[in-house]
């Protein structure tokens, strides 16, 4: 199985490591710097008191006891430890490099001698494993320990951890490639992580597995059977479990302990949920296993499960150039974007099945939007952005970075949200722990590798994807060096100043993303006027012969402006968001004490104004504007909502008229 790690052939563009690249903006480094600082350990604490390195140390026979929790909980200390990895690799930290190397240890000696490594099997039932991968997480458990593998790989430089991923990556595919199991993931996330492991290792197995699983979608025979049978298994298994449980209990002289969130969310379903969550299991969109890969025109079931899986597709397609599967990709995103995403780039529009309803049911109050799934979403973009080159994937993937998916943790960096609503009436709330904790732990292992989305290269030159403030040097294939260095105002402020610094004059094409959202561009070379034609929505490639040393400017027009929505949505109808630049704004009740934020309408003329706000919810710009009836109001960035404890918030808001198209 050994083999030489190979560069992907079919991807058009190539980023720069996260580490290679050094945040200076004020925004972003503060978000990094909170999170290395409180989040990580604040998280950690929670893993160690909600048993999830517990389950390792039983697992690995350093202490007695059972593995407590649900059956996923691996991944999420998994996800925490890759994260922490991406940390260290930012910043030497001692303390922080002895935890990681306590909890490899740990990993180490729980792992069997035949590779399988799974603390709910192996510490309670060793013969259940593997005889249920459609609920069952054991390969998106696996997954996630390869991911974290190859961030341990990369920051210490050794093959400790990631000789633990490849002993049970090879079980895998002795078990699955030589026929033994036909079956896939109920939950995808190993296909992706299959294939960094083989981009680490050259293992060419690892990409044939990846392929088994994906394309076994939609061709496992008799499904309906299939899904019964798995259902009937899983209420079999956690009935044992509950009852090792129970004697463990009485054991050790414990009265009561929690509920499984499995357990928890099943019982918290309402009749509607539950009737669609059984269709959606008996159909197989729950589990994207309804229809081939390559026949796959739009996104259905589990949020999460779809964009993970469709990572992974466009991984496959990297290095194997199938057409089909890209092609397939392409016309997913499209009928995701056009039809079952929300204005923040949130998707999964229903609790039931944490997933995707028919088009245009994007209703805001039951808007689920999961933060995990707006992460996924943000993985998709990106291999989609490296694969095509199109801005479109770049300007999602700023509109998630900005608001989706900074509105999952609060500003202090100590509580979350695990879905997040368009509107609420003043009931929900940040917490501190979710008992399924993969929405913590995967904003953890997201914030640190923010550098690695800046910037692309390829044969052709430069391309700048995001306008965050930062350095950082590249090699371009020809062997000419660049060294590059941004200061930018975003999110508040539209100029940008790139100065470049090579070794050498030299002939390249530098590609500046133009917003999808500006309003208009100014544009200067060496502060000459740039007489080419600027279009927003698309990169604009500028290819000359570049001296040592040049200077460019942007300046992107920053002003509020309002979207309307899609006249299908029928909860949208006669409503507007307020944006400015890459920001979704939203109306708080805490600020807007004079009036109901339910009953007020906006004016057809708001004379919407920015206001620089330093000492509120860490330094933000509001936007303030007229009601129909003369009032003024406050809007706020929609990631800061909930910062001030419970209150009444709507993004979508009635407008006084809004003109026929």
């Amino acid at each position: 199985m050994d083999g030489d790690p190979q560069r992907r052939p079919f991807t058009k563009l190539y980023s720069i490591p996260f580490h290679e690249v050094e945040i200076t903006d004020e925004f972003w480094s503060k978000k990094q710097e909170i999170n290395a600082t409180i989040s990580l350990y604040k998280m950690y604490g929670e893993l160690e008191k909600h048993h999830h390195v517990d389950n390792f140390r039983v697992a690995a026979g350093v202490k007695k006891g059972i593995q407590m929790g649900d059956f996923y909980y691996d991944s999420d200390l998994y996800k925490w430890l890759e994260g922490a990895c991406y940390f260290l690799k930012l910043k030497k930290n001692y303390d922080l490099e002895r935890i990681i190397r306590e909890i490899v240890e740990l990993i180490k000696k729980a792992q069997l001698k035949d590779g399988y490594i799974n603390t709910f099997f192996s510490t309670k039932f060793i013969e259940k494993r593997f005889t249920n991968f459609m609920v069952f997480h054991e390969l998106y458990c696996a997954g996630h320990l390869f991911e974290a593998a190859v961030a341990h790989h990369e920051t210490f430089k050794n093959s400790e951890l990631l000789e633990v991923a490849k002993r049970f990556a090879n079980l895998l595919v002795n078990l699955f490639l030589e026929g033994q199991i036909v079956d896939t993931a109920g939950h995808p996330e190993i296909e992706l992580a299959l294939m960094r492991l083989n981009e680490i290792t050259g293992i060419k197995e690892y990409v044939e597995l990846t392929r088994n699983l994906i394309e076994l979608r939609g061709n496992l025979p008799r499904y309906k059977t299939y899904v019964l049978r798995n259902l009937i298994h899983l209420i079999r298994t956690l009935n044992a479990a509950e009852k090792i449980k129970k004697e463990y209990m009485k054991e050790a002289g414990i009265l009561e302990l929690p509920k499984e969130e499995v357990s928890e969310f099943i019982a918290g379903l309402n009749m509607s949920d539950g009737v669609q969550f059984l269709l959606e299991n008996l159909n197989g969109k729950y589990y994207q296993l309804d229809k081939p890969i390559r026949e796959v025109w739009e996104p259905v079931g589990h949020c999460v499960r779809a964009l993970y899986l469709y990572c992974g597709v466009l991984d496959l397609y990297c290095l194997i150039g199938d057409e089909s599967l890209l092609t397939a990709m392409e016309r997913t995103w499209l009928k995701m974007v056009k039809a079952r995403m929300y204005v923040t780039g949130g998707v999964g529009n229903t609790r039931g099945t944490e997933g995707f309803l028919n088009d245009f049911n994007l209703k805001n109050e039951d808007s689920y939007s999961e933060t995990c799934a707006t992460i996924a979403n943000f993985f998709w973009n990106w291999r989609l952005l490296n694969v095509t080159g199109k801005s479109k994937h770049a300007d999602l993937m700023e509109k998630l970075m900005y608001n989706a998916i900074l509105v999952g943790q609060s500003l202090d960096g100590k509580k979350y949200f695990y879905s997040n609503p368009m509107l609420s009436k003043g009931k929900d709330e940040r917490k501190e722990w979710f008992k399924c904790a993969c929405c913590p732990t995967n904003f953890i292992r997201f914030i640190p590798t923010i550098g690695q989305y800046i910037y692309g290269f390829n044969e052709r030159g430069i391309w700048v994807h995001q306008y965050i403030s930062s350095k950082t040097t590249l090699k371009l294939p020809s062997g000419q060096e660049i060294s590059l260095t941004q200061k930018s105002g975003f999110p508040w402020k539209g100029n940008v100043e790139l100065q470049l610094e090579s070794d050498k004059d030299g002939r390249y094409s530098l590609f500046l993303r133009i917003p999808e959202w500006a309003q208009s561009t100014k544009l200067s070379l060496n502060d000459e006027p740039y007489q080419g034609n600027v279009q927003s929505g698309r990169y604009l490639q500028i290819i000359k012969s570049w001296n040592k040393e040049e200077k460019i400017n942007l300046n992107f027009k920053m002003a509020p402006y309002l979207i309307k929505s899609d006249p299908r949505i029928k909860s949208n109808r006669n409503k507007i968001v307020i944006a400015c630049g890459p920001l979704i704004y939203c109306m708080e009740q805490v600020d807007n004490k004079d009036f109901d934020i339910f009953q007020c309408k906006i004016s057809k003329q708001p004379n919407l104004v920015v206001k620089k706000k330093p000492d509120l919810l860490e330094g933000i710009h509001v936007i303030q504007g007229e009601t129909s009836k003369g009032k003024i109001f406050t809007a706020i960035p929609y990631y800061a909502w909930c910062n001030r404890g419970p209150t009444a918030m709507q993004v979508w808001l009635p407008i006084e008229t809004i003109e026929r198209e």
